[in-house]
């Protein structure tokens, strides 16, 4: 099949893309992890068919096992995988408005299955899009792509989630998923304007079948993969806690809301653009330390606040968005990272494996911090936390060395390309 070749895409354009993109994905997660969990219990949905909501982000732990036919499916061509994306985009816009159909209290269970189908195709556009990046974002570009990616996510996870409930409170629940299509329209107008454009691609692709054994094969991801845990160990143990710490030490729902929306938003976007230009002066690595120093030093922060009963509100709300930004900046250096040990030949396999990691993270560390927590108490957690992040400190950046597979990472930042493509075909 033979397609046209349009006039070649901008850089500006390309980021574009990517931010509308990224923010899309975020539209859906603020739905299902913010917006529907608040709407339901205002209509009295009880909490164990709430907590089903949860379901939903299994698609983002398991999307490895099918990222590999989503590679051939492109065929390695980020032209085929910008058409793809503007493909699930109009599926996902065509989704939410059946959404509109379907009331909210009465099609409960119908709501969930499309919401299931929808968060399917959100995660494979996911991949889609990351191969995208991988494939035409050159080295010097990737900080500001995922700068794009935490930002538009965190954007986009704000509206689907705040402002959505917001929404449908004034206008009701049809005018409110209208409201949402609406962005998702906005969101996608940049993939679907520039889907016939022609992107340059940073590396030659090889005829290699993708698959996650050829990934496994690596030792750069496998590296990478044990990397991933050291750094987001102490992270993910405490965001699962960090607001019911705030519930707990005397702030209000309403307080919390202010915080956990606006207040995150606007340190989300912040912390990502920081993380874009200080990857733009400053060495992978060496901004990967920086992001574990912060971590170490805001953990050691909480840990001194709880047991010297610290528990002033202006305080606690500082230390809560300055972590927020910080925890956004690491995810842009992080993410940037992973782009860097990804083989343009098999994009989406190799970043949505070291993706799932960090979601399987998620999960484990998640459910252990509310184990210990509910047990042991803020002031054991907390010393947890803090030594996780000293050990993060201590062994992620020797991971990362033996990742990249020298002791210099950074020298030839575009030169990996060429070794991952004979790792694959090998």
């Amino acid at each position: 099949m033979t397609k046209k070749i349009g006039a070649p895409m901008a850089a500006g354009g390309l980021l574009t893309v990517l931010g509308g993109l990224y923010a899309t994905q975020g539209l859906l997660s603020g739905l299902v992890h913010e917006g529907l969990p608040v709407l339901l219990r205002a209509r009295g949905i009880g909490l164990d068919k709430i907590g089903l909501l949860s379901l939903l982000f299994l698609p983002s732990a398991l999307k490895f096992l099918w990222a590999s036919r989503i590679d051939r499916l492109t065929q390695g061509q980020a032209d085929q995988s910008l058409r793809w994306a503007g493909n699930f985009q109009l599926f996902l816009l065509l989704g939410v408005l059946v959404l509109t159909l379907l009331p909210l209290e009465s099609a409960l269970t119908g709501i969930m299955i499309l919401l299931l189908v929808l968060m399917v195709a959100s995660v494979t556009q996911d991949i889609v899009t990351d191969g995208m990046a991988v494939q035409a974002l050159p080295s010097a570009q990737r900080s500001l792509g995922n700068s794009m990616q935490i930002g538009g996510s965190y954007l986009g996870y704000i509206l689907g989630g705040g402002l959505l409930v917001t929404a449908v409170g004034y206008l009701g629940w049809e005018t409110g998923i209208r409201c949402l299509a609406a962005l998702l329209a906005l969101c996608g107008l940049p993939a679907l304007w520039l889907r016939r454009r022609r992107i340059a691609v940073v590396a030659p692709v090889i005829n290699a079948a993708p698959s996650l054994k050829a990934a496994w094969r690596r030792p750069t991801i496998r590296w990478g993969m044990a990397t991933i845990i050291s750094c987001q160990a102490s992270l993910r143990w405490f965001s699962t806690i960090m607001l019911t710490y705030l519930v707990d030490r005397g702030f209000a729902v309403v307080e919390i809301g202010v915080l956990s929306g606006a207040g995150v938003a606007i340190a989300g976007v912040v912390g990502a653009l920081l993380g874009g230009l200080l990857l733009k002066r400053f060495q992978r690595l060496t901004m990967l330390k920086a992001s574990l120093v912060a971590y170490l030093v805001l953990q050691l922060a909480y840990l001194l606040i709880e047991s010297q009963a610290w528990h002033a509100k202006p305080l606690l709300a500082s230390v809560f968005l300055l972590f927020c930004t910080t925890m956004s900046l690491g995810f842009v250096v992080l993410y940037t990272i992973m782009m860097d040990w990804a083989s343009p030949a098999q994009a989406g396999t190799d970043y949505s494996l070291l993706q799932c990691t960090d979601a399987f993270c998620a999960l484990v560390f998640g459910l252990s911090a509310g184990w210990v927590t509910s047990r042991l108490g803020y002031g054991a957690t907390f010393i947890i936390t803090s030594g996780l992040a000293f050990a993060g400190l201590l062994i992620a950046p020797r991971l990362y060395a033996r990742a990249v597979g020298n002791g210099e990472p950074d020298a030839t930042a575009e030169a990996p390309a060429t070794t991952m493509l004979a790792e694959v075909r090998s």
